[in-house]
């Protein structure tokens, strides 16, 4: 199955937010059945901003960083899915540049700590929770 993982799903694995567990679980699942990965590369950026934030070392965020990229792949995006992410008018841009990455993989769902802001989109959209739930 080609997933689509947003940024918050990676988030709250490595900063141990509430969902950590399932997200965990989420991303074990899909490893033990092969499913394809999918995140987008601008994920990369957001992940390792926070990680600063959060107070974590250069070195601890070159490893998260290094994680990431071991357990799925980065989805190849140009100026037109940008542009199709601007064209949507959604009130998160960087959820619009989410989906824009989703759509861009045809992926089959976009796992994500905040399905409800993806309500317009045309590729189902739930939580680690509830992909565990429908896919066992």
């Amino acid at each position: 199955m080609r997933v689509f993982v947003d940024t918050n799903i990676w988030l709250d694995v490595v900063l141990s937010r509430p969902g950590a567990a399932d997200a965990g679980a989420f991303l074990l699942r899909c490893a033990t059945r092969q499913d394809e990965l999918w995140t987008a590369w601008h994920t990369l950026s957001n992940v390792d901003y926070i990680l600063a934030r959060a107070k974590q070392t250069p070195v601890q965020r070159e490893q998260h960083l290094r994680d990431l990229l071991r357990q799925s792949r980065i989805v190849p995006t140009d100026e037109h899915d940008a542009l199709f992410a601007v064209g949507l008018g959604w009130p998160d841009f960087e959820d619009a540049l989410q989906y824009a990455a989703a759509m861009r993989v045809q992926a089959a769902v976009i796992v994500t700590g905040n399905a409800r802001h993806f309500t317009a989109s045309s590729i189902p959209a739930m939580t680690a929770t509830e992909f565990l739930s429908q896919y066992p």
